[in-house]
């Protein structure tokens, strides 16, 4: 008998459980979702209400400020490098034309003679050759302005000397020390650097003296002669 009461209390309970239960779930899913509505929906408006108090006003300027400084700094420092490289770039094309001036001028003045070569004394001559405004010619005739000596002259007079010649053809001179001897295209015997040998008295112009002559530069290599001579050495 208590075995069947209890069998019976729980099918009651349970009978009443089943009907009860799901309207219960409904209120309890109901009253939820209305709760997270109203919730979501408070979020929603708080988030799009912006909030504005004279700090976050201030703050904001600020912002902007410092960004339109950091533009304007920006700008200043990307031009100011452009500026600096132009001046640069001035001052290396002036410089170069400066240069390019200089070795025009060095080359003119090394080119050009200071006074054509009759004009010119015999230190002024050997100045001239020295600092290379006179060009020694090792085959070339030499212009000298003036009418210089010949074999059908035999003799002429030169600033204060006289000029005669003498022949290797018939005055061998194998004794005569000319470095790089040869006879150039006026028929004069010179030797390696352009200067026509000549012989004249010890006592006038010693050897290895430099003389200006009738045909151009000569430097002293033999000897012989009278004071007040020159004797040009020659393949006439």
């Amino acid at each position: 008998m208590k075995q069947n009461f209890i069998f019976y209390s729980i099918l009651i309970f349970a009978v009443i459980m089943a009907i009860t239960l799901p309207k219960m779930t409904e209120i309890v899913y109901k009253s939820s979702k209305e709760n997270l509505l109203a919730s979501h929906e408070a979020k929603k408006e708080s988030f799009s209400k912006p909030v504005e108090t004279e700090e976050s006003t201030a703050k904001v300027a600020k912002e902007a400020e410092n960004v339109e400084l950091a533009i304007a700094d920006s700008e200043v420092k990307k031009e100011e490098p452009q500026e600096v490289k132009e001046e640069q770039k001035e001052e290396t094309v002036t410089e170069e034309k400066e240069e390019i001036i200089t070795k025009e001028e060095v080359k003119q003045e090394v080119i050009t003679p200071v006074k054509p070569y009759k004009e010119m004394t015999t230190q002024e001559l050997i100045e001239a050759i020295n600092n290379g405004n006179f060009k020694l010619e090792p085959n070339n005739v030499y212009s000298t302005g003036v009418s210089g000596l010949a074999k059908s002259k035999g003799a002429i007079y030169f600033e204060n000397h006289k000029e005669t010649y003498y022949s290797q053809r018939v005055l061998k001179g194998s004794s005569l020390n000319i470095p790089g001897r040869h006879v150039a295209a006026d028929g004069t015997v010179r030797d390696g650097s352009g200067y026509i040998a000549v012989a004249a008295n010890s006592s006038y112009l010693s050897k290895g003296t430099v003389v200006k002559t009738s045909l151009g530069p000569g430097k002293v290599y033999d000897c012989g002669c009278a004071s007040g001579i020159i004797d040009i050495y020659t393949d006439w």
